[in-house]
């Protein structure tokens, strides 16, 4: 199975947002370079049969660029919410075996340690950074692309 985890583009700060955040939105910026990260990503990677996405509205917003190039299915799933444990990025795979590829858009710090534990049972030591995509094909890591290096 491939999976590829990206972590959702650039979001208002959360100094900035007086509101739940949950609903914290994308910024103009992170719109932006999500746009041309995800107009490259379909030229590089296969495209998702199916993009899960936490339900925070910077997940939603970004999973939605994504799908506006790959036109997969979409699935909203709480999941993936901030706080998500290793055992609940398994449980939405194991969900949802019969899609291949899957797309998961979450936060962190909750997705490096998903991969960290999925890969090298914790010993990985790595940081998604906004707008990250990281591929894994049948448990081994393919590609860990920070967003900058995409739209250059």
């Amino acid at each position: 199975m491939d999976i590829y985890i990206i972590r959702h583009a650039h979001a208002m700060q959360r100094e900035v947002w007086e509101g739940v955040d949950l609903l914290r939105p994308l910024t103009d910026k992170g719109i932006y370079r999500a746009e041309l990260a995800f107009e490259k990503f379909v030229r590089i990677f296969k495209k998702p049969d199916l993009i899960v996405t936490s339900d925070a509205e910077r997940c939603k917003g970004t999973a939605s660029i994504l799908n506006k190039y790959c036109k997969s299915e979409l699935k909203v799933s709480e999941m993936l919410n901030p706080g998500a444990s290793a055992t609940d990025y398994h449980n939405v795979i194991r969900e949802m075996s019969n899609y291949n590829p899957i797309a998961l858009i979450g936060h962190e710090p909750d997705i490096s340690m998903f991969i960290s534990g999925y890969l090298t049972e914790g010993k990985l030591g790595i940081l998604m950074k906004k707008g990250s995509i990281c591929h894994i094909s049948d448990g081994l890591l393919v590609n860990l692309i920070q967003q900058k290096i995409l739209i250059g």
